[in-house]
């Protein structure tokens, strides 16, 4: 790369995502915060490809470098959520595991986003699908959302079976989830 670079951080990582290359693109993003605030911006774009691989580069990031990523989380967090929503599998299964990842390392950035993230959640327990609503069970419960303890227990008998893309969540009844959240909340 020369002394003048041309081209936006975000055309750059597009292209490196679109090259599969995301060990790349997380090392860039782990050192320079624009070359991250691509990788956030890439939550937006207009290819669902994109999207999802975009989050699950910022996933890897988290991993390796949470600091790295906790400054972004109240920017991050509100709009992983909303691609749990997405109707593309890759997008929504990778914004749920993002969202997840995030409530679990950084509860009390969380915290203060609950307020609206809750209202949310509870929504997608009277309208998502049984998955979405499987889901919004695991991240009530992981944010102690105590408010939403009426709408959990509504779907504590519920045998029909959620596939989640988190480890010992594929076939379970969404009630066993809603159980677990429920004891979280108490």
């Amino acid at each position: 790369m020369g002394f003048l670079s041309f081209g936006s951080k975000k055309d750059k990582i597009k292209k490196l995502i679109e090259e599969e290359r995301f060990d790349e693109i997380v090392s860039m993003a782990v050192k320079d915060k624009k070359a991250l605030n691509a990788l956030i911006e890439l939550l937006d774009d207009n290819a669902p490809g994109i999207r999802g691989d975009a989050l699950l580069i910022l996933g890897m990031v988290v991993e390796q470098r949470g600091d790295a990523i906790e400054p972004h989380v109240d920017k991050v967090f509100p709009k992983a959520i909303e691609l749990t929503k997405n109707r593309n599998p890759y997008v929504k299964e990778n914004a749920m595991i993002l969202s997840y990842e995030l409530a679990r390392r950084f509860p009390d950035k969380i915290m203060g986003l609950k307020g609206t993230i809750v209202e949310d959640l509870i929504e997608e327990l009277k309208e998502g699908d049984k998955n979405t609503k499987g889901f919004a069970l695991m991240l009530l419960g992981e944010l102690g959302a105590s408010e939403a303890k009426e709408y959990v227990e509504e779907l504590v008998n519920v045998e029909d079976k959620v596939i989640l893309p988190f480890e010992g969540k594929k076939w379970v009844p969404l009630g066993e989830i809603a159980r677990e959240a429920l004891e979280k909340l108490s």
